[in-house]
């Protein structure tokens, strides 16, 4: 007899955009419901914008196609999804200025005041000597006139708004220069002192954080051909093999610094953005871990089309619940 489930994630659903189209190849349709992700400490929703931008279309030709960016954009969202609960993401890949603005804006207008808020880019940098103004590029940048560019400081007030409203906003950005974004400075104790205490307290202050890939130096697109930068790499490889349910960014930007300074001729770089109303507190990470009749999560999977052309595979972590015919949905037997 086929056995019937209703999928939920640590009192998470996955949710969809209005747009999103299920595959039917597995047989499987979910239903879009907004989710919150409740925790002991933290109880919005983790929401996310994800960049990649590799195919450059510059007529003067001086910013040649990367290599890595959106594979790097796709392998964020999917990790973000199947291990962290990240319920809400728009993955923007090639991006034009005017695309990542728009996606700001509606980003900051669903925030919530108990959400987390993640930023992730990959795509070039661009750093003016002479003003000392670090730039992100969008593929439709005009060779060296920095106002097709995106500036750090429209950056900055953008994710300052975002802030406003929500509990936690973090920026990770992997492209050359964009240390400039951030006032260093660290924070966070050892992984041993990590109490329950502690926790709760950083959780309940405001953050404004980022992660940048660089200070003022150029970065690597293409790490040891495995598909992603030096970066990236680490950044996936710390976040995939982490065994706390807990992760604050304190503990993930200092192990991922040390690997990547470690490997490769790049300091990353992690501090608070400026002028954001930062209160010493800390985006944590939450990983999910449930099982279904003992059968591990990574065992069950679920493709979903987020975007026409582009298929993700979603690991979705599950647990029994009584058996309910208006509720439920058959999985096959596994």
């Amino acid at each position: 007899m086929m056995k019937h489930y209703k999928i939920v994630i640590l009192s998470l659903l996955i949710w969809l955009p209005a747009n999103s189209v299920l595959s039917q190849s597995r047989g499987i349709a979910l239903e879009s419901i907004p989710v919150i992700q409740k925790t002991p400490f933290v109880n919005g929703v983790y929401r996310a914008l994800i960049i990649g931008n590799d195919l450059y279309r510059d007529p003067q030709n001086q910013w040649p196609a990367l290599e890595t960016a959106v594979a790097g954009a796709r392998a964020v969202t999917s990790l973000l999804q199947r291990s962290y609960g990240f319920s809400d993401i728009e993955l923007l890949e090639n991006a034009t200025r005017r695309d990542i603005l728009q996606a700001l804006e509606r980003l900051s207008k669903k925030a919530l005041p108990n959400d987390s808020i993640l930023v992730y880019y990959a795509g070039h940098g661009y750093l003016d000597t002479e003003s000392d103004r670090g730039f992100w590029v969008p593929v439709d940048a005009q060779g060296f006139d920095n106002t097709t560019f995106l500036r750090n400081s429209t950056i900055r007030d953008e994710l300052i708004t975002i802030a406003s409203r929500a509990r936690h906003t973090l920026l990770i950005s992997d492209s050359c220069f964009s240390g400039t974004l951030l006032r260093q400075g660290t924070r966070g104790i050892s992984q041993g002192n990590l109490s329950q205490g502690y926790l709760e307290k950083v959780s309940n202050k405001k953050s404004v954080q980022v992660i940048s890939a660089g200070g003022i130096e150029y970065v690597d697109d293409n790490y040891q051909d495995s598909g992603q930068s030096p970066f990236t790499y680490f950044l996936l490889n710390e976040l995939e093999n982490n065994d706390q349910e807990m992760l604050t960014i304190s503990e993930l930007s200092g192990t991922v610094i040390r690997a990547v300074a470690n490997n490769v001729d790049q300091v990353p770089e992690s501090g608070v953005l400026h002028g954001a109303g930062d209160e010493l507190g800390e985006f944590i990470f939450i990983k999910l871990k449930v099982s279904v009749d003992g059968v591990p999560a990574e065992k069950l999977k679920i493709e979903v089309e987020v975007a026409p052309s582009q298929n993700i595979v979603i690991e979705a972590e599950v647990k029994r619940l009584p058996q309910d015919p208006s509720l439920s949905i058959p999985l096959p037997t596994l």
